[in-house]
């Protein structure tokens, strides 16, 4: 898929609201809850979130020409305001990026090794394409597993966005 760099400004603008939503809607979740383990692809509320908030780190990362060998240390990220901040971060760290980004630049190879070392070129814009749609599936389950902890989960539709950002 090919967008153009305003079509991906926009995109990230409503992954950036998506993601708040999201932890809105984690906040009403006790410390237990947060961390219990009732599935999923990372186990708990937490685990989904940590790597969201990792996901992101590494793809910004390899977008400056960089290729970590893991998802940062998750130590410091027990609760929710200490994994936001980071997260925030890098959310700011990644529009900065896009700012400064061209149209042929997007368009242009981007190279990184994965984790396992195993080498890898993709379009640029294709690469800022998969991270924000890997953000919108990781941000369903949390959906699922806070309704599993029987909570009501903040709409994170993109229609939804729109209407706030222009109501009516």
């Amino acid at each position: 898929m090919h967008l153009s760099l305003e079509d991906l400004v926009e995109l990230y603008a409503f992954n950036r609201w998506a993601n708040a939503k999201t932890c809105e809607s984690v906040e009403v979740l006790t410390e237990e809850e947060y961390a219990k383990a009732i599935g999923g692809s990372f186990g708990s509320v937490r685990g989904t979130l940590i790597h969201l908030y990792g996901a992101d780190w590494t793809w910004l990362e390899r977008f400056h020409g960089r290729s970590p060998r893991a998802m940062p240390e998750s130590d410091d990220l027990r609760d929710l305001r200490s994994l936001r901040a980071k997260w925030l971060a890098v959310e700011d760290a990644r529009d900065a990026y896009l700012e400064a980004l061209t149209a042929e630049q997007l368009a242009g190879p981007l190279s990184y090794a994965g984790f396992d070392g195993k080498e890898f070129t993709r379009v640029l814009g294709d690469a800022l394409f998969h991270v924000a749609n890997h953000g919108t599936y990781h941000r369903g389950q949390v959906a699922t597993l806070v309704r599993q902890l029987g909570k009501s989960p903040l709409s994170t539709d993109y229609t939804r966005w729109l209407n706030e950002r222009t109501p009516g």
